[in-house]
């Protein structure tokens, strides 16, 4: 009997914490006193890709208090099959930004981290969804008019993984005055979806100067089966090429207990230049 009431007293918490999530447009958010605040399942609505698109948002909490403040922006890509709750809820983006800012990690920041299905955020790849135009032409103007973000290229980052690490890196090299920096994670840079994607490597190496190309980190695996080979192939074609970047093999396999140390090392990285 006593488990029985324990059991009903735990359904009865997490309905009384659903219900206090819930905005006044029914969209869940779960609100952090703590440093950050995290909402969950915000839409916009998308006329290239004709339907409501969501993403979830990360804020710091000074964000409500100090309506003047403008803030840097990381873009957070998930992986094939996740959606844009994969970093909040099975990541613990929440919890690891938390500690950032109050550790000094990095300055206090917006993290969005949107919905792109399986489409490797580029256009055509899924169903003939053109993804890369709705990311450019409508969600990240939406976003940098919709929060306080500061619209510049220098205080804009971007990473992923799997997936959205090819997402992130091709949009860092496609579009290079967008974002200073770029981490890959255990990145489907090369491979992976090769007849429709494009090879990283190739964009990288095909500019004539390097120069004014965002800083990019290369994080994966050694234990890897999917990505590790690839990663380690565009590594040798970058060097070979003369372009600086930062390469690390670590012990990890493609789950979720080696993105979350490489979003601790990806805040720490962007501190550098928030700090």
């Amino acid at each position: 009997m006593n488990q029985v009431k324990h059991n009903i007293f735990l359904l009865a918490t997490c309905f009384i914490l659903i219900l206090t999530a819930c905005s006044e447009d029914d969209e869940p958010e779960v609100v952090i006193t703590d440093n950050v605040s995290m909402l969950i399942d915000k839409t916009i609505s998308s006329t290239v890709l004709s339907q409501t698109m969501k993403y979830n948002i990360i804020l710091p909490n000074d964000y409500y208090t100090n309506p003047e403040r403008y803030y840097p922006v990381l873009y957070l890509f998930h992986g094939m099959g996740g959606n844009n709750r994969d970093w909040a809820l099975q990541g613990n983006a929440r919890l690891i930004l938390q500690n950032a800012f109050k550790n000094g990690v990095t300055a206090p920041m917006i993290v969005v981290m949107p919905d792109a299905f399986n489409t490797f955020y580029v256009d055509g790849y899924q169903n003939g969804l053109k993804y890369e135009t709705y990311f450019w032409e409508e969600f990240l103007p939406f976003i940098e008019s919709e929060y306080r973000v500061t619209a510049s290229r220098d205080t804009r980052f971007i990473a992923g993984l799997s997936m959205g690490g090819f997402g992130a890196s091709y949009y860092a090299f496609t579009y290079p005055d967008k974002f200073k920096y770029c981490y890959s994670m255990s990145g489907a840079v090369e491979g992976v979806g090769a007849a429709t994607t494009p090879s990283i490597a190739a964009i990288i190496t095909a500019y004539d100067s390097f120069n004014d190309l965002p800083a990019y980190t290369m994080d994966c695996g050694t234990s890897d089966p999917l990505v590790f080979s690839s990663n380690q192939s565009v590594h040798a074609k970058l060097l070979d090429a003369g372009f600086d970047h930062e390469y690390i093999e670590r012990e990890g396999t493609h789950d979720w207990v080696f993105w979350e140390k490489a979003l601790e090392m990806a805040l720490e990285r962007i501190g550098q230049y928030t700090n």
